[in-house]
């Protein structure tokens, strides 16, 4: 299994190879997150988070190949009437979304043994330069390609804690939720 400091390197690679240009102090901020499931190389991501706010989180998504983000939703809270909602665009690679829909998957690579928390099959496979936004509440999860993938997602929620994850062995996505604007 790759140790983290492995998996760091390989996502600034992937970063350097997507040509978004970053600071050395954003670069800094790089995280890894493996939602409680402790098999980072297959599931889980490394991310920066180029602006957060009470109401908009930008983030930069970097995916290993074939590495998938666990299924989820963004359910509304707070009395709301409507959960978050997530956009992504394609800088490196191809990106792959799978939510709710007609199951016309013909790339996904499921992790072994986890079929039964993955069970959104609409396939959408951006290339660069492509993007996508998942509805609100919509049960999803994303996955790179065989190269892997580097993506930036604009969020209108950024309280990480409500979001719901269907792999009962995730801890969700422990990620602070204070607001620290741009880095």
């Amino acid at each position: 299994m790759a140790d983290e400091s492995q998996l760091i390197n390989k996502a600034k690679k992937l970063l350097k190879l997507s040509g978004f240009h970053i600071t050395q102090e954003e670069l800094s901020t790089l995280k890894l997150n493996d939602f409680g499931l402790d098999n980072l190389p297959t599931e889980g991501f490394a991310f920066i988070d180029l602006l957060r706010t009470e109401l908009v989180r930008v983030t930069l998504m970097v995916l290993q190949p074939h590495q998938a983000l666990p299924q989820h939703k963004h359910p509304p809270y707070e009395g709301e009437p409507t959960g978050k909602e997530e956009s992504v665009r394609t800088l490196y690679g191809e990106f792959r979304v799978y939510d709710e829909g007609e199951n016309n998957a013909k790339f996904a690579k499921i992790p072994s043994g986890k079929e039964p928390y993955y069970t959104s099959l609409n396939e959408h496979v951006l290339k660069v330069g492509d993007q996508y936004s998942v509805a609100p509440n919509t049960a999803h999860w994303f996955q790179a390609g065989p190269d892997g993938a580097v993506v930036i997602a604009f969020q209108n929620r950024v309280v990480e804690d409500h979001n719901i994850f269907y792999d009962p062995a995730s801890d969700g996505c422990p990620i602070p939720t204070e607001n620290t604007g741009q880095y």
